[in-house]
């Protein structure tokens, strides 16, 4: 019987369509409720995000510190031009200086015009003491100790004991020859031409480039100039 009401005391068997209700999603078994998580953690994991999403962050190159100025160097002095002299010309004659009062003399003059001085000379150079000598014909050139005897040494040689006060004397002549003579009375230390002693009251002659020595310490070089031009 289908379709109408049961009468009483039946019950009514409900068809397969109709008993059977829909099928439907499967509801999930009640668990434990989640708990949900504090508000510190959830920031904390966000910054973590943050953090590892972002690049590296590297500092910033501060400025350069700038260089502080040097003591400014001096100023070098430029050098300042010297006298100039002109070239003697092609032909032309060059003077020599006189060696005694060292004014130039001209070639073809025999004689300085300023002290009437012949070219003619010797030069005697110590180098301990250091001294110097320029000697013309005339009067001897006397070496020693003695002021008044020897004049042109004795200052030179004060406190050099084995320079007798009157030791030796040389003598040039006008065609330039020169002799060197100790007194007739000798010398005690000695004079030596060359390395060979000299005798005393003896005119020894001396040549260019000779090494005239008084006792043991003190020596000369000889240099001759004769009446040729050129003469130093």
């Amino acid at each position: 019987m289908s379709g109408g009401a049961a009468p009483a005391g039946w019950w009514r068997e409900p068809d397969d369509e109709e008993g059977e209700a829909p099928a439907g999603p499967a509801e999930a078994p009640a668990g434990p409720a989640e708990v949900a998580e504090p508000a510190e953690a959830a920031g904390a994991d966000a910054a973590g995000k943050a953090d590892a999403e972002a690049p590296e962050a590297r500092p910033r190159p501060g400025p350069r510190p700038e260089p502080r100025p040097g003591p400014r160097p001096e100023p070098r002095p430029e050098p300042q031009p010297g006298p100039r002299f002109a070239p003697p010309r092609a032909g032309g004659e060059v003077s020599a200086p006189c060696w005694n009062c060292r004014a130039p003399v001209a070639p073809r003059d025999a004689r300085c015009a300023s002290c009437d001085c012949a070219r003619t000379h010797a030069l005697l150079v110590c180098t301990e003491p250091c001294l110097e000598l320029r000697h013309g014909p005339g009067p001897p050139l006397r070496l020693g100790r003695h002021p008044d005897w020897a004049p042109r040494t004795a200052a030179a040689f004060t406190g050099w004991n084995k320079v007798s006060r009157r030791h030796a004397s040389i003598t040039v002549e006008p065609d330039g020859t020169a002799w060197v003579e100790e007194p007739e009375a000798g010398s005690r230390n000695g004079t030596y031409l060359n390395g060979a002693r000299i005798a005393a009251g003896v005119r020894t002659p001396v040549r260019d480039g000779d090494q005239l020595r008084l006792g043991l310490r003190v020596s000369f070089a000889v240099r001759l100039y004769g009446p040729e031009p050129g003469t130093g």
